[in-house]
């Protein structure tokens, strides 16, 4: 019996491509728990914007990461340092500006 060579086409998607489809999975989320919210009160969530950077701000630092480890991250290691200030920075801005809204909304019903 000979051995037939395995031709597929598949080709995994790159770590970026992944940690980007998770971002949007939580974005996806959060927009249809907020449209969701809106149907059923018929009343928006004011001053919750800023959460919507702490996705991005959890998912970019894993990217910053992976590219440093292999050596393509532009700017080198500053760059990549400032790349993680900077996330930090918006998942604690966005939680400390978004999450007192949050509860003082989901509170009053």
């Amino acid at each position: 019996m000979t051995e037939q060579p395995n031709h597929s086409d598949y080709t995994p998607a790159s770590f970026e491509k992944r940690v980007a489809a998770w971002v949007g999975i939580v974005y996806m989320l959060m927009l249809t728990a907020v449209v969701t919210y809106t149907l059923a009160t018929a009343r928006s969530l004011p001053g919750t914007a800023p959460l919507l950077l702490v996705p991005l701000g959890v998912g970019v630092p894993f990217i910053v990461v992976h590219r440093q480890r292999q050596g393509t991250a532009p700017g080198g290691l500053v760059g990549s340092i400032l790349m993680l200030v900077a996330c930090v920075a918006s998942v604690v801005l966005g939680l400390w500006l978004g999450l007192p809204a949050l509860l003082a909304n989901l509170a009053a019903l």
